[in-house]
């Protein structure tokens, strides 16, 4: 599900829902690449092979400035753990 940051859950963006994420710990993951040659699928497979101690509370992704460039793109996963 697509999101953005907000300041506060008083004023939500029309169209939107509010949610609040409690915090915890995370693991974070970058993959560089194309995002239309299965770069979040690839990366995604990667981490679910992972021996990683997960909560599965509230994974997700981040598409910031660095990954606007649509053949060289970074992308972070945030991986909620113990």
């Amino acid at each position: 599900m697509p999101g953005c940051k907000i300041d506060n859950l008083s004023v939500v963006p029309a169209g939107m829902i509010g949610k609040s994420l409690s915090g915890g710990n995370y693991v974070k993951m970058t993959a560089k690449g194309d995002p239309t040659r299965g770069l979040i699928v690839h990366a995604w497979s990667k981490i679910w092979k992972m021996d990683l101690e997960r909560t599965f509370t509230a994974d997700f992704e981040v598409f910031d400035e660095k990954a606007q460039n649509p053949v060289d793109a970074e992308v972070d996963f945030l991986v909620s753990v113990k």
